[in-house]
């Protein structure tokens, strides 16, 4: 295995000012090249998340523990995907191993009820203010299609209304306006009639009573820390005007707290802000890095939820996966470790303190831009110094340009972290370690990135 100490890396900067940091990194990794080739003669673009296409070829991970991975040619990484965001006690956590262990000793898929899922909805409702009763689901994107199928069976109406740039899963009800332009569709294959059952607001109090004075919605769906996990900050104030306004119209407020649930704080955003759902979309950080979502908020809206016989107003809601034995032990145990909510602090703390750095970076540099964002994340936003909050969607969401993107995550793979996208969330094994790990890559990245041209 070659040497890629930070000390090494310094290094190897120096013999590689001049050279591309896409080509670099691509010589650096022939076996992630190697599997690419591969993966793409069996899989669709060659991976299984379009979020992990990337230029000149993705990354593949060997292992991963904490909160490194390496690489299949032996680089260690600090990890900022973390699952997604799923990974709140970092990889491999040992007492969730131990958990889903056991449980595969015991049973896989029992086809009936069992403790578990009990265990799990306990802790559900012990940390989310808005939850009374419960009901898993196998994903996210899942949680948030039930949600809405409940919003319209409990109102009768059919409309939902959605933010620009809110992301919401991949299914046809949410498919719209999650991307620029924010009034088309986010993919081919949606019917055509999706057009006149979702609306698409900005995130504006004045706008969103436009939306409800016509009586038709069903559910308003949100994501309560601003769009793309706050990478767009709402408005001061207008969780509150969404909760009075949807009240008033008597249509259902859905927070998607799919990225946020249990991060900003045991109880999601929704703790922080004060602001209580109707219906809570869970997913991710719930089930421990195992697959798995959930719906949680009013009694009287889950309990639509019923078998053959219940009557016309029942949501139907078979799946197989449901609550499965082994996303609830991880969950259990990552819910029963996160409920103090010590955990989520001292991530917090490290973030703030990297966030700090990395804009400290942009400053010494001389280049346009900071780092943003709340909780345990930050976004990079490059050619703009002005607060997230003067800016618009579209401009924070292409925080790295498509043009930037390819050097400068191939530029900090090289010096050994793993960017989101631009962004990325920490974990509670992340500490002062990997934060100067990580500001010292981009403080030498935007130096490589001058030296190239690209800044």
């Amino acid at each position: 295995m070659r040497n890629t100490a930070p000390g090494h890396r310094a290094t190897q900067d120096a013999e590689h000012d001049a050279d591309g940091s896409v080509a670099r990194w691509a010589r650096e990794n022939p076996r992630s090249a190697a599997l690419n080739a591969r993966a793409r003669r069996l899989l669709a673009r060659g991976v299984t998340h379009d979020v992990r296409l990337a230029q000149p070829f993705p990354l593949a991970v060997a292992r991963a523990e904490g909160a490194r991975k390496w690489d299949l040619d032996g680089h260690e990484l600090v990890c900022y995907a973390m699952g997604h965001g799923a990974l709140l006690l970092g990889h491999n956590h040992p007492q969730v191993v131990a958990a889903v262990h056991a449980q595969a000793g015991k049973s896989f898929l029992p086809g009936a009820c069992h403790e578990l899922e009990s265990d799990w909805a306990e802790l559900v409702i012990r940390l989310v203010p808005s939850a009374e009763l419960v009901r898993f689901t196998a994903s996210g994107t899942e949680a948030t299609l039930l949600a809405l199928r409940l919003a319209r069976a409990a109102t009768g109406r059919d409309r939902v209304v959605k933010l620009a740039g809110h992301f919401h899963g991949w299914h046809d009800q949410v498919a719209v306006g999650a991307d620029e332009p924010f009034d088309q569709p986010d993919t081919a294959g949606l019917p055509r009639a999706i057009a006149s059952t979702v609306t698409v607001i900005p995130a504006d109090a004045g706008a969103l009573g436009a939306a409800l004075d016509a009586g038709d919605v069903a559910a308003v769906i949100l994501e309560p820390s601003g769009a793309a996990w706050g990478t767009v900050p709402l408005p001061e104030g207008f969780l509150a005007a969404a909760r009075r306004l949807t009240g008033a119209a008597g249509a259902v407020l859905v927070f998607d707290e799919v990225v946020s649930g249990f991060r900003w704080a045991p109880g999601g955003v929704q703790e922080v802000a004060g602001v209580r759902p109707d219906l809570t979309a869970l997913g991710k950080i719930l089930a421990g890095g195992m697959p798995g979502g959930a719906v949680c908020g009013r009694a009287d809206l889950i309990a639509h939820i019923g078998g053959p016989g219940y009557g016309p107003g029942r949501v139907a809601h078979p799946g197989t996966h449901n609550a499965h034995p082994l996303s609830a032990a991880a969950g259990v145990t990552a819910l029963g470790l996160a409920a103090s909510g010590e955990l989520q602090a001292g991530a917090d703390r490290t973030a703030a303190s990297l966030r700090d750095a990395l804009s400290a970076a942009f400053a010494a540099a001389g280049v346009p831009g900071r780092a943003y964002g709340e909780s345990s994340t930050f976004h990079l936003l490059f050619g703009h110094d002005a607060p997230p909050g003067d800016l618009d969607a579209a401009t924070l969401k292409s925080g790295v340009p498509a043009w930037l993107s390819p050097a400068l995550h191939c530029a900090m793979l090289s010096r050994g972290v793993h960017l989101f996208h631009g962004s990325g969330f920490l974990s509670s094994a992340h500490g002062e370690r990997e934060a100067e790990l990580t500001a010292g890559a981009f403080a030498a990245t935007l130096k490589q990135l001058q030296a190239e041209g690209l800044l």
